[in-house]
């Protein structure tokens, strides 16, 4: 993937750095050809002015505190770990494409975090969709190369029927309560294609554990000590949990009353997730950099 939408600018670019700055040419020995281009898209965009130029717009400090960490240079590299990733699964899970180009939605595409990244793949047409319209409107202003709409906090979404042959979710089933959930389960159903794919990610066991042993990460889900073992009990004994923020946090991400943090298990998702609709293809636990779980799903043929 990073060779795909690594332009030839850009690696001019690199050649450059590479014979005017010795710390740049032993970065490159150190980091290896491929890992300098990870480097190019997130790193150095955020510090090379001439990179920078060469790839679409950074949005502001305002919209990545919405959906990702603020600072650009994590925005960027994480946008372009998790494209790669959804890249890879696409590949194996939609490998039969005979030179035709395939349709990707993005459900909950935030400011483009992967979309400014996927909307570079061969054969591949992106779109995305977004509850918060500063998010929305910011996409279709600075990423002209995915056809980005908004949506709103419960189905139907303006697409229609088979309309895709993947589509992905990164941080949006984590944040939704059980009715609202399967909802959404029942419209992504709807615009996926016979055999489509449908990749999820959502809290479990390792997320859980990550809350239980850090501070910082029981005040940004809004429990103590004690809450966080609550947690994992309540986890352990129902399958899933769902905790409501407070109204301060709910009207800051402007993403629909029911805004808060849920915690699934695979054996949950295993009996509830619409199997007359969806076929479980891969469960894979802290699958999205070690932080949350991924479910692969497979759209059943209609009747």
């Amino acid at each position: 993937m990073l060779d795909a939408i690594t332009t030839p600018a850009m690696h001019a670019r690199l050649a450059q750095l590479r014979e005017q700055d010795p710390n740049f040419e032993t970065l490159y020995y150190i980091l290896g050809p491929e890992r300098i281009l990870e480097w190019a898209h997130s790193v150095g965009v955020s510090s090379d002015h001439q990179l920078r130029d060469l790839a679409p717009q950074v949005p502001p400090h305002a919209l990545r505190s919405i959906v990702a960490a603020p600072s650009e240079s994590v925005f960027l590299w994480s946008g372009l770990k998790d494209a790669q990733m959804l890249a890879g699964y696409l590949d194996r899970h939609v490998p039969d494409r005979d030179g035709r180009t395939v349709d990707v939605l993005d459900f909950g595409c935030g400011c483009g975090r992967t979309t400014r990244f996927l909307q570079n793949l061969p054969l591949t047409r992106v779109h995305g969709t977004d509850i918060n319209q500063a998010l929305v409107a910011w996409c279709q202003q600075h990423l002209p190369g995915v056809k980005t709409s908004i949506n709103g906090n419960v189905p139907s979404l303006a697409f229609g029927d088979h309309a895709f042959d993947f589509i992905y979710s990164l941080s949006i089933f984590t944040h939704l309560p059980e009715s609202v959930m399967q909802a959404w389960l029942v419209e992504l159903a709807r615009i996926t294609a016979d055999h489509g794919i449908v990749l999820l990610t959502t809290h479990g066991y390792p997320a859980i554990d990550t809350i239980s042993n850090s501070p910082q990460h029981q005040q940004m889900f809004q429990l103590s000590g004690d809450g966080a073992e609550k947690l994992r009990s309540d986890f352990d004994r129902d399958g899933f949990v769902y905790h409501r923020y407070t109204p301060d946090v709910i009207d800051q991400a402007n993403a629909g009353d029911d805004y808060g943090n849920s915690f699934t298990h695979e054996d949950y998702i295993r009996r509830h997730w619409h199997g007359d609709l969806f076929e479980v293809v891969e469960f894979v636990p802290g699958g999205m950099r070690g932080w949350q779980d991924l479910t692969i799903l497979r759209r059943r043929p209609r009747a």
